[in-house]
């Protein structure tokens, strides 16, 4: 769970996925890594013009920081669509650390499956995810895309999934993507 200043994001960590990035990630959250670090870039619009990612993680708040270790790219069965949680990386397929990034539309994301680690999925907190979406940009240059006030992750901890079923799976589902109209709405 991330509890953020915009709401919180409960997150099922699919290690059936991509099991050694969920247990990173796992481990960071309960080392408290996350706590107080802001989400530092937000993409509203991606090259199809439709809502892309928002991306946090970073130690620092600028998008260069990182744990102190990288990650192999695992391979995913996870594709990115909305509430679909990925790690961050450099032009280095291997550089993936701390950072995470959320996608928000299937269609604008498809082309990152394979090419970043899709780990996880946002099981409550969709309203959370447009609010921060959202947000107001101080610098709308693609690559940086900085929010004039970051969200913020205030704490994250770790909670018990419900079990999984063989064959169905768990009770608790990815969010889903919200209307055309929302995003509008939000804006």
């Amino acid at each position: 769970v991330l509890e953020t200043d915009h709401g919180k994001l409960t997150i099922d960590l699919r290690e059936d996925a991509a099991p050694l990035t969920a247990r990173n990630f796992r481990d960071l959250v309960a080392r408290h890594f996350y706590d107080g670090t802001i989400v530092h870039r937000i993409i509203p619009e991606g090259r199809g013009g439709r809502p892309f990612v928002v991306q946090g993680g970073d130690p620092t708040g600028t998008g260069s920081g990182g744990p102190g270790h990288w990650l192999p790219l695992e391979p995913s069965t996870l594709g990115h669509a909305f509430g679909v949680i990925s790690m961050a990386r450099s032009s280095d397929p291997d550089s993936a650390g701390s950072q995470w990034f959320i996608a928000l539309d299937r269609e604008e994301c498809a082309r990152l499956d394979g090419l970043y680690c899709a780990f996880g999925e946002v099981v409550q907190g969709g309203d959370t995810i447009v609010t921060m979406a959202t947000t107001p940009l101080a610098d709308t240059d693609y690559f940086s895309s900085r929010p004039m006030h970051p969200p913020r992750i205030e704490r994250g901890h770790i909670r018990p999934a419900p079990p999984r079923t063989p064959g169905k799976g768990r009770p608790d589902k990815r969010v889903s993507p919200p209307t055309e109209g929302l995003w509008q709405e939000a804006e």
